[in-house]
């Protein structure tokens, strides 16, 4: 057993202020653009009927007012259907800006399938999530309809497979290209508890009283291990899981404080790793399988990352104190880590620890989903806005 204490804290680097901003909008469906240049104090905007664009200037007190001016204006056009198509944009700066849903549900589901952007947007009118894909442009291909009252809270795409897995509330449900409707992958839980994660074409998930890992391709369950969760704090059901990259261990925590690492094959215990840590909402695996990243509730902590080698903390890890808008995302090839907290977001290098690349997210209330969509990141945020930001 493995026992550890927390407490190091990461200072996330003031914003550099760059008061040149130039942007560039366009409602393709009534042949409009709207444009803005910053420069300095002074905002230049340029609007009307493609071709027939008007220019003016709106000059403001300071350059940071004439930034907030610009956002400002540039949310509110958003919202009734521009679109930023960003194409020269440069690394930090958003490559695309689009409505994402005009109510903010808590649900924020975000994965590159095929290099496209999965969003969703709550519809009132069914009621329940509608999900729907992104291209580097902003264009929207619509995925099958949800079953009703559903929301998804995680997606997952399997590039081996074509295959996308969702956790549609407290159930598992699969999407391949040219599906009409979702493929049923576990019945609802009866209560308000699930994980999913996937690696390859394994994926593992809860099925109300039995956590599972079934070999998609092949359709065989590897394994069915009866686990009951634990209610933290009487309130919130703990249970998460992650699978390594080699699909041989099966991380999990069903009680705070412990996270128990097992072998998939045997169903024997490597190790568990006890310590301070609190709820448990999120576990993931390095692109190698030498670190597990656990994201942490109700603590002082948001993220751990430890070396399994030996399941100590890894020394030099960037940990931001814990707020509760704090998220985290590796990329594919295992190179960089994107840490984002409130606005602010900043690219390590995953070897090395440096910070590469460090931004503010735009349109943001308090908190996002992020992660890699090709060669760009991808936002979603809780004011409603999907984004992809250049990196280089």
């Amino acid at each position: 057993m493995s026992k550890y204490q927390t407490g190091f804290v990461f200072d996330i680097k003031p914003d550099t202020i760059n008061t040149m901003r130039n942007r560039h909008l366009t409602d393709s469906e009534n042949a409009k653009t709207w444009s803005s240049f910053c420069e300095g104090a002074n905002v230049r905007v340029s609007s009307g009927a493609t071709g027939k664009e008007k220019v003016n200037n709106k000059p403001q007190d300071t350059p940071a007012a004439a930034l907030a001016w610009a956002e400002k204006e540039e949310w509110s056009r958003i919202k009734k259907g521009f679109v930023l198509d960003q194409l020269d944009a440069q690394a930090g700066e958003p490559r695309m800006h689009r409505l994402r849903s005009k109510a903010y549900t808590g649900a924020l589901p975000i994965a590159d399938v095929a290099g496209q952007l999965l969003c969703n947007s709550f519809d009132d009118t069914r009621p329940g999530d509608r999900l729907y894909l992104l291209d580097a442009s902003g264009q929207q291909t619509a995925l099958p309809d949800l079953p009703l009252q559903r929301m998804a809270w995680k997606a997952i795409y399997l590039p081996a497979l074509q295959r996308l897995l969702i956790k549609a509330d407290h159930q598992v449900l699969s999407w391949v290209k040219g599906d009409t409707a979702y493929t049923v992958l576990s019945a609802p839980n009866q209560h308000p508890v699930s994980c999913l994660d996937a690696q390859g074409s394994l994926a593992v998930w809860y099925a109300e009283p039995n956590l599972v890992v079934t070999d998609l391709h092949s359709g065989q369950q590897l394994l069915e291990l009866t686990l009951p969760y634990e209610l933290y704090c009487g309130h919130t059901p703990q249970m998460e899981a992650a699978l390594s990259p080699d699909g041989a261990t099966l991380a999990y925590c069903a009680r705070a404080t412990e996270i128990v690492l097992l072998e998939i094959a045997t169903g024997a215990v490597r190790v568990t790793i006890a310590g301070d840590f609190k709820m448990i909402k999120l576990l993931k695996y390095s692109a190698d399988g030498r670190y597990l990243i656990a994201e942490t509730a109700y603590g002082n902590t948001s993220h751990l990352c430890f070396d399994v080698q030996n399941m100590a903390l890894r020394p030099g890890w960037p940990a931001s104190s814990f707020d509760g808008r704090t998220t985290i995302a590796l990329s594919p090839d295992g190179k960089l880590c994107a840490i984002a907290n409130g606005n602010k977001m900043q690219i390590y290098d995953f070897i090395t620890l440096e910070c590469k690349l460090h931004f503010r997210i735009e349109h943001i209330i308090k908190r996002c989903s992020i992660g890699w969509v090709g060669q760009y990141l991808g936002v979603q945020t809780d004011y409603g806005c999907a984004s992809l930001y250049a990196l280089g």
